[in-house]
């Protein structure tokens, strides 16, 4: 049941509804008004312009042919002084066509007006006259009859017929004048109507369009402002999306540099490893009792190196893999060391190395990739150590409120500032390869490794002082693993 106050409402917006229909309406009447008024006013000025356009033909034929027969005139005055033909030429020219194709334009302009027709028939008339006095001179001072000539030339008949064409010019210019002063003062009054027109329909108008706006207000900011969150929200889409861009083309670079290390492992590295251990296999299988027991103990040497060679070549290539199949877990960094080490043992006797573990931090990330990266730091500073000088490795750790920290420090040979600027580029080598083996890989894997984290690797060296390479990785990235990892 409705109430008082609604119907009272319901009743108010029907009536705002109705004024603002009939503005509407009105609004579109004037505008109606004003292009049937515009419409007419400019069919109305094109009649005039066409009309101007006539006048402008007709004063340049009147032009054309009085220039024409004075030219004629001229070269007729000429010949009859000199009796050089080369004053007839203009004669000759305007004899031929000219003379009738401008009269004929002439009498076809002004055929709608009688009175101008008429004087366009009186000037072709007289500029014929004009032009057989003009013909029959020439002839008679050709032949030599100078009597007939000179009576025609004291009659002055050429000079009646001249002047007649220059009054009928010249009136046919006056009225055309008069109609052109005419028409242009139409045209003045239809464009300042127009204009008049066009000011009021442009200020009613703007009443009405002023008048709507301020009915429609209310709904315009509404719409304006579900336009404005639209367009926030669009913006954070391709915001959203261009992060979501630019992260897909980095994972497709690291992915392509991997696939490229899986590519040069699994054909250059690990055939030769298997054609050693089956080597080996075939001596202690068909010649073990031709070896003593040190000959034994040296195949037994051959035989785990290349196992571990195979063992880091297929953790090379699960490093390829790493954040596809490899789950993230919490780990103990003091257990990925450890592990790290075990796997160098070979090289730590060999070069009697000390390695001084402090204690290290826990944090969220890949056990493969972790372990590999120590492997890489560690075997980097075993290799570089100073000649005549057993590598000492000092590896500690520090945790702050926004980043875990390791750090792989040796006192070897160091490197200068300007090569610890692209130590970390894939296949970059600092010393010749006779002074050190490797490939130029382990510290770009470090580095790929440490992105992985959303970390940075850094190293702080002077040439003969050592260097010290540090790992941080944002608590940030750690405490969002966990997060997922408990949610899912």
């Amino acid at each position: 049941m409705s109430t008082p106050s609604n119907n009272q409402q319901a009743d108010h917006v029907s009536g705002k509804s109705h004024r603002l229909f009939r503005i509407l309406f009105m609004g579109l009447s004037l505008l109606t008004l004003i292009v049937l008024a515009s419409i007419v006013t400019e069919i109305a000025a094109i009649d005039v312009r066409k009309k101007l356009n006539h006048a402008l033909r007709l004063e340049r034929d009147l032009g054309m042919l009085l220039t024409t027969v004075q030219d004629a005139e001229t070269g007729q005055r000429g010949y009859l002084l000199t009796k050089e033909y080369r004053y007839l030429a203009p004669y000759a020219a305007g004899t031929r066509d000219s003379v009738a194709a401008i009269t004929g334009r002439i009498l076809e302009e002004v055929r709608r007006d009688s009175l101008q027709l008429d004087r366009a028939e009186r000037l072709r008339y007289f500029t014929d006259l004009k032009f057989r006095d003009i013909q029959e001179t020439l002839e008679l001072q050709y032949t030599g009859d100078t009597a007939t000539l000179n009576q025609i030339l004291r009659s002055e008949r050429g000079r009646t017929y001249m002047d007649s064409v220059r009054r009928n010019v010249e009136l046919l210019r006056q009225a055309e004048y008069r109609d052109v002063r005419v028409r242009q003062s139409q045209l003045d009054n239809l464009s300042t109507v127009t204009t008049i027109l066009r000011f009021l329909g442009a200020l009613g108008l703007a009443t009405v369009l002023y008048y709507i706006y301020n009915q429609l207000q209310p709904l315009v900011s509404s719409i304006s402002a579900s336009n404005k969150k639209l367009s926030d929200e669009i913006v954070e889409r391709r915001r959203v999306e261009k992060m979501n861009t630019d992260l897909i083309h980095s994972l497709n670079l690291k992915n392509r540099e991997l696939d490229q290390f899986a590519y040069i492992a699994s054909h250059d590295l690990r055939e030769p490893l298997r054609t050693v251990s089956n080597y080996v296999e075939v001596l202690k299988e068909d010649y073990d009792h031709q070896f003593d027991e040190a000959g034994r103990s040296h195949l037994s040497v051959i035989y785990r190196a290349t196992q571990r060679m195979s063992n880091l070549i297929e953790t090379l290539l699960q490093f390829g893999r790493v954040g596809r199949t490899e789950e993230p877990t919490r780990l103990d960094l003091s257990r990925s060391v450890e592990e790290a080490i075990e796997n160098l043992e070979g090289r730590i006797e060999e070069t009697e190395a000390s390695i001084q573990v402090g204690p290290l931090p826990e944090l969220v990330g890949y056990p493969v990739a972790m372990r590999q990266l120590f492997q890489n730091l560690i075997s980097n500073a075993l290799k570089f150590h100073s000649p005549g000088t057993p590598p000492r490795i000092i590896i500690s750790g520090e945790e702050s409120q926004d980043q875990t920290c390791v750090s792989v420090q040796d006192f070897g040979i160091g490197m200068s500032h300007a090569d610890q600027q692209k130590i970390f580029e894939l296949f970059t080598r600092l010393n010749r390869p006779e002074d050190y083996d490797g490939q130029g890989i382990g510290l770009a894997f470090c580095q790929k490794i440490v992105q992985l984290h959303h970390g940075t690797i850094t190293v702080d060296s002077q040439p003969g002082s050592g260097s010290t390479f540090t790992v941080s990785i944002p608590r940030s990235y750690d405490q969002e693993e966990i997060r997922v990892r408990t949610t899912h």
